[in-house]
C-alpha cells in the first residue's frame, strides 16, 4: 500500500485531485480538489455562488454522480469507501434544498422513517423521533402535514430526519440559511455538541457561521481549490476572502476598518484588542460612549411619502385550527423599507402572499393604491406590488434566464381596448422589453453569460437573483421580497442592497422578509414583528432592536445583529458594522 493510500484509509475524509464534471456542462464543476479530514473534526466550506459547494456536498454524500450522472477522476475516500462505489456511504447529507428531501405527509413520519430504517422497532422509533423534534424546536407542530410548514420548518425538518440515520459523516449545506437567529443558533450548538463524535462537513454563505466551530477550512472558487488549512488561520485572511468575494467574519470587517493592531476573529478576542488600544491611551470606552450619546451613530430615517399598500386587521385561516395570520394591521409608503421579521413559522411568508393577492384575507381588507384587493386578480395586483418569493423554483416558468425576466412583460405587452374589449393596444414594444431586461440584469447584477441558461437548473442564489429581476421588471410601486439573501454569496448581495437603495431613492416602497437581522438592519427603516401571526411589535429599526429590546426579542427566537452585540460590549451604541465604525472614529478623534 502507497502511503498516499494508507494516509486516505486512515483519515475520514480524503479528495486527491478530484474532478468531477456534470453530464450537461463542458467545464468541470470542481477541478482538481485535494484536502483531508480527520475523524470527528469540522470542515467548514466556503466560496462564492457556484463555487462548487454544493457539488461537494452531493459528491460525499454519493449523490453526484449516482443520480446526477457526470464523470469524475482522481481519488476520493469517506469512511474509508469510495463514495462514487458505495450503496451504504454512511453519510447523511442535510440539503441547500431542503424541500426536495422531505418525503413524508407527517413531520412525524418524516423522522421515524430512517429510524424504522435502521431496525428500530415502531414505538421506539416514535420515542426517538420526538426527542429529535425537541432538539429542533420542532414538537408542537409534529402531527402537521410537512406542506404547511414554513420553509424555515422544513428546514429545521431536514435537520431532524438526518440526525435520525445516526451516521458517521453529516454534511450541512447551507443549512441555517431559511432559520430564525435563535434556529441558527441552535444549529450551531448542534454542530458543536456533535463535534468529535461525528465527522462534519459544513458549507455556509457566511463565515461568521464557522467561527469557533470549524476545524479545518477549505476555500473554493469556480470549482477550485483557492486555500485549505486551519479554519483559525483563514478566516483571519481578510485577502483571500475577499478575492474570492466572500465577507470576512464581522469581528475582521470591523478591526479593519478602525485599524485595531491585532486581528481579532471573535467577540473576545475584539475585546481584548479593544481594551488593550485603550489602555495605550488611543482611546476608552467612556470617550466612545460620550460621543454615541451625542448622537453621531443614530440614522435618522427619510422622510416616506405616500401610502402604498395598507393591511386592516388582516386575518387568514388555513383551516379552523390553524390561523397562520391574525388581525394584522400594516402599512409600506414612498421611500420606505419596511422589514416583517419572526421566528419560524410566525406568518411572515403568507401574509407576504396576502398582500400580492397570490392568498385572499379570511377577514380585513388589503389596500394598494388606495383601493382594496377584494375582486382584484393576482396578475392585476403584481402591476402595483410584485414579489420575489421565499422559494424561487415556485416561480420560475422559462426556459432561459432572458425569457423569465421577460416573461412579465410579454404577459403584459398589450392590452384590451374599445368596445367589449374587442381590440388591443400594444403597451411596451420590443425595444422597450430589451432595455428593461438589460437594465435589471445590470441592477441585480445578472451576467449575460447565464441569460441563455435554464434557471431550474442554476445554483438557489442564482436563482433567487432572477425571480427578483422577475418581479422588477414591470416596475412596480412596492416590491415584497421574501428571503432576498438566502444562497447568495456577498456580491449579490451587495447588489440586491444597492437595488433597495436605488428604489428607495425612485420613492419605491419595499417589503423585506429575512432572518439575516445584520441585513434587515443594514436596510431597513422600519420593522414589524410577527408572533403566531399577530403582531407583537412595530416602530423603527432602532426603536425595534434597542438594546432594551434584547430580552423581548430572544423570547421570540430574534437576535440583534452580531454589530449591535459587539458594540454593547464595548460601550458603543451601535445598530450595523457602519454605526460601529461612524460611533468609534469620533471618539479617537476626541481622545486625541
Amino acid at each position: 500500500m502507497t502511503q498516499d493510500a494508507k494516509l486516505m484509509e486512515e483519515q475520514m475524509l480524503r479528495a486527491d485531485e478530484f474532478s468531477f464534471t456534470y453530464p450537461t456542462k463542458n467545464h468541470p464543476a470542481m477541478a482538481n480538489v485535494s484536502f483531508g479530514l480527520d475523524e470527528g473534526e469540522v470542515l467548514g466550506v466556503v466560496g462564492p455562488v457556484e463555487a462548487g459547494k454544493t457539488t461537494l456536498a452531493m459528491v460525499l454524500a454519493s449523490f453526484a454522480p449516482q443520480n446526477t450522472g457526470g464523470t469524475t477522476s482522481g481519488e476520493l475516500s469517506v469512511a474509508g469507501r469510495d463514495p462514487r462505489q458505495a450503496n451504504d456511504n454512511d453519510v447523511a447529507m442535510v440539503f441547500e434544498d431542503y424541500s426536495s428531501q422531505l418525503t413524508q405527509v407527517n413531520v412525524i413520519d418524516e423522522v421515524i422513517a430512517p429510524l424504522v430504517n435502521r431496525g428500530i422497532p415502531r414505538a421506539e422509533a416514535t420515542d426517538q423521533a420526538c426527542e429529535l423534534l425537541e432538539q429542533v424546536r420542532m414538537a408542537d407542530v409534529k402531527d402537521q402535514f410537512t406542506w404547511e410548514l414554513s420553509g424555515g420548518q422544513q428546514q429545521r425538518l431536514a435537520i431532524a430526519a438526518a440526525l435520525a440515520i445516526d451516521p458517521e459523516v453529516m454534511i450541512f449545506d447551507t443549512a441555517t440559511d431559511m432559520l430564525d437567529p435563535e434556529g441558527r443558533d441552535d444549529v450551531a450548538n448542534l454542530i458543536a455538541s456533535l463535534k468529535g463524535d461525528k465527522t462534519l462537513v459544513v458549507t455556509e454563505n457566511d463565515p461568521d457561521a464557522l467561527v469557533g466551530i470549524a476545524d479545518k477550512l477549505l476555500v473554493l472558487d469556480g470549482g477550485e481549490r483557492v486555500a485549505f488549512g486551519s479554519a483559525d488561520e483563514l478566516l483571519r485572511d481578510d485577502e483571500l476572502l475577499d478575492d474570492v468575494g466572500v465577507a470576512p467574519p464581522v469581528c475582521r470587517r470591523i478591526a479593519r476598518k478602525v485599524d485595531l493592531p491585532s486581528d481579532p476573529l471573535t467577540p473576545g478576542e475584539f475585546i481584548d484588542a479593544f481594551e488593550a488600544r485603550s489602555r495605550s491611551g488611543t482611546t476608552t470606552s467612556t470617550d466612545v460612549m460620550v460621543s454615541a450619546a451625542d448622537g453621531g451613530s443614530v440614522s435618522v430615517a427619510p422622510g416616506f411619502g405616500d401610502t402604498l399598500v395598507r393591511a386592516d386587521g388582516v386575518t387568514y385561516e388555513y383551516s379552523t385550527d390553524a390561523v397562520a395570520v391574525d388581525g394584522v394591521d400594516f402599512t409600506v409608503s414612498e421611500n420606505e423599507v419596511h422589514a416583517v421579521v419572526g421566528g419560524n413559522g410566525a406568518g411572515k411568508t403568507t401574509f407576504s402572499k396576502l398582500l400580492v393577492g397570490l392568498f385572499k384575507p379570511t377577514d380585513g381588507t388589503v389596500y394598494v393604491d388606495g383601493a382594496s384587493t377584494d375582486g382584484r386578480t393576482a396578475r392585476d395586483i403584481a402591476e402595483s406590488v410584485g414579489i420575489a418569493l421565499q422559494n424561487p423554483d415556485e416561480q420560475l416558468s422559462e426556459q432561459t434566464v432572458e425569457e423569465e425576466i421577460r416573461f412579465p412583460l410579454e404577459k403584459r405587452r398589450y392590452e384590451r381596448t374599445g368596445f367589449l374589449d374587442l381590440s388591443k393596444r400594444e403597451r411596451y414594444d420590443e425595444a422597450f422589453i430589451e432595455q428593461r431586461v438589460e437594465d435589471v440584469c445590470d441592477l441585480i447584477g445578472i451576467s449575460d453569460e447565464i441569460l441563455e441558461e435554464d434557471p431550474i437548473f442554476l445554483p438557489r442564489g442564482k436563482r433567487r437573483q432572477v425571480t427578483i429581476a422577475g418581479a422588477l421588471a414591470p416596475s412596480p410601486d412596492v416590491l415584497v421580497l421574501d428571503e432576498p439573501i438566502a444562497g447568495v454569496d456577498a456580491t449579490a448581495r451587495a447588489h440586491i442592497e444597492q437595488t433597495i437603495e436605488q428604489l428607495r431613492e425612485q420613492g419605491k416602497g419595499i417589503i423585506i422578509i429575512d432572518h439575516n437581522m445584520e441585513f434587515v438592519c443594514d436596510v431597513a427603516d422600519t420593522v414589524t414583528v410577527l408572533e403566531d401571526g399577530s403582531v407583537a411589535m412595530q416602530g423603527s429599526t432602532q426603536e425595534v432592536f434597542a438594546p432594551n429590546n434584547w430580552e423581548w426579542l430572544a423570547k421570540r427566537h430574534l437576535r440583534p445583529p452580531r454589530a449591535a452585540r459587539l458594540a454593547q460590549q464595548v460601550g458603543l451604541d451601535a445598530l450595523t458594522a457602519d454605526e460601529f465604525v461612524e460611533s468609534f472614529e469620533p471618539a479617537v478623534e476626541v481622545s486625541q
